[in-house]
């Protein structure tokens, strides 16, 4: 599940990894299910009643919305367990952020729509079922609308701190356990520096050669006779 995370290998996170999130956010995303579930049935009860006599842009609209989310959470539910490899968290983190725009318009347009039908919603059953049809889509797809600010507040933290550790991981600042910069851990991100450089003109050490030791020479006695 999209929960549990999925190991990728790209520097910096741009690749496929799935970034972790709390353990939570699987119930948020049924709910998100749900939820578009109902907004949907509503839209389909308001333009079925008026069968096809007049078309409220919040109805029309909030229909194209509850397509798109179930199709997005189709996508975001199935593929990290069937095809991980395809997989791409800034599209994923795109597509949500669409979808908190497109719900936001689309429970207004249909609180908008039930406004208006109130005022002739008592001329027979079928004013009455469209206003009900339009009063609930709205509320449902506000609830929506913050279950999907809330998804996208937290996956956003996910993303940005899942190419946070790849960028350390691949040569930003390493420390050490003790707390010391480790040598050659600076530097570009995936490039390490040598632990030892040298300098220009300068030659690799050598170690000292022994040289044969000379004997000191006694010193010189006088002649005696």
């Amino acid at each position: 599940m999209e929960a549990k995370g999925h190991a990728g290998g790209s520097v910096g996170g741009i690749g496929n990894e799935i970034p972790q999130l709390p353990h939570w956010f699987i119930f948020l995303r049924y709910a998100q299910v749900v939820l578009t579930l109902i907004v949907f049935v509503c839209c389909c009860v308001a333009l079925g009643a008026v069968q096809g006599l007049f078309l409220g842009w919040g109805a029309g609209f909030s229909m194209f919305t509850s397509i798109y989310t179930a199709i997005f959470l189709a996508g975001v539910l199935l593929v990290p367990v069937y095809a991980p490899q395809f997989y791409f968290k800034w599209f994923i983190l795109g597509a949500e952020s669409f979808a908190v725009l497109w719900w936001l318009c689309s429970f207004a347009g249909l609180a908008t729509w039930a406004s208006w039908l109130s005022v002739w919603r008592g001329v027979g059953g079928t004013g009455m079922t469209v206003y009900g049809a339009c009063a609930a889509g709205a509320a449902f797809g506000a609830f929506n609308w913050i279950a999907f600010c809330v998804s996208l507040v937290f996956y956003a933290i996910g993303c940005h701190r899942h190419r946070m550790s790849k960028m350390q991981m691949n040569g930003g600042s390493a420390y050490s356990a003790s707390g010391n910069v480790e040598v050659g851990s600076m530097g570009p991100i995936g490039i390490q520096q040598p632990a030892y450089q040298a300098q220009p003109g300068s030659y690799p050490y050598q170690p000292e050669q022994a040289y044969p030791t000379v004997p000191t020479p006694a010193p010189s006695q006088g002649y005696q006779g």
